[in-house]
């Protein structure tokens, strides 16, 4: 029976990305993993971890990061890079924007976009001094696809902000409202949810958001919505939602 878990630390030298590689190789070994889920694995913690070496420690080899895999349900898989590092959230920078052409493009940049494209959920949290990000890939989804909704989430104590692109409809709102309730009951009480990047919400998207408001108002906190697209927003208004849910007006 494979392992659900496999823990690896390493030192800040980018010649241990081999015992990275190898150890997602002997991870997903037995499982329901294919080709395309490895190769995603291997890109989004090449990036992460080469990110921490080069730029957290500055290839300091006596630091070390630790690299966590495992198995959260028969068709998902879960990393968490954890260091030690000055505070850092990679997921803070600014999107990718890859309609320019060549010579308006910037050099780099890319590897941050790359892990959001390839996995359903980023997480970042910073707690007692350590950088924890974690990510998750859904298996068996078709080669060269992003997922159907990117959840990119920054806690910081009781609060946390989500910021999701992509479409929210029945068939990626259940991946949302995992999310959300795991955080509310690991504490969180206040919950930003960043709509930028959001093209398309339907009615069960719609109904996470109320179950997220009503939970967090019970409990004292509160779910604030920023920065609605034109389509979602009139979805909002339609549904009687801007009201509601109390959405800010546009800036």
């Amino acid at each position: 029976m494979s392992a659900k878990s496999q823990t690896l630390t390493i030192s800040a030298d980018l010649a241990e990305l081999g015992r990275v590689m190898q150890t997602i190789d002997d991870f997903c070994t037995g499982k329901a993993v294919s080709a395309a889920d490895v190769s995603a694995l291997h890109l989004a913690l090449e990036e992460i971890v080469t990110n921490v070496i080069t730029h957290g420690y500055r290839s300091d080899p006596v630091r070390s990061l630790t690299v966590r895999l495992e198995t959260i349900a028969p068709d998902r898989i879960r990393a968490v890079v954890t260091d030690d590092a000055h505070a850092y959230n990679p997921l803070a920078r600014p999107e990718v924007n890859t309609t320019l052409p060549l010579e308006a493009r910037p050099v780099g940049g890319l590897g941050v976009h790359l892990v959001k494209k390839l996995m359903d959920v980023c997480m970042y949290e910073h707690r007692d001094g350590w950088n924890i990000f974690s990510i998750e890939r859904k298996l068996s989804r078709t080669p060269g696809t992003a997922a159907t909704i990117n959840i990119a989430t920054t806690r910081l104590s009781s609060s946390a902000t989500l910021s999701l692109t992509g479409r929210l409809d029945g068939l990626s709102s259940p991946e949302l409202e995992q999310q959300v309730c795991a955080l509310i009951a690991s504490g969180v009480r206040t919950l930003t949810f960043d709509l930028s990047g959001l093209d398309y919400v339907s009615s069960a998207g719609l109904r996470v958001f109320i179950i997220a408001a009503k939970k967090l108002k019970a409990s004292g906190g509160a779910a604030h919505f920023t920065s609605l697209t034109p389509a979602v927003r009139d979805v909002f208004h339609i549904s009687g939602l801007l009201t509601a849910l109390g959405v800010a007006p546009p800036v």
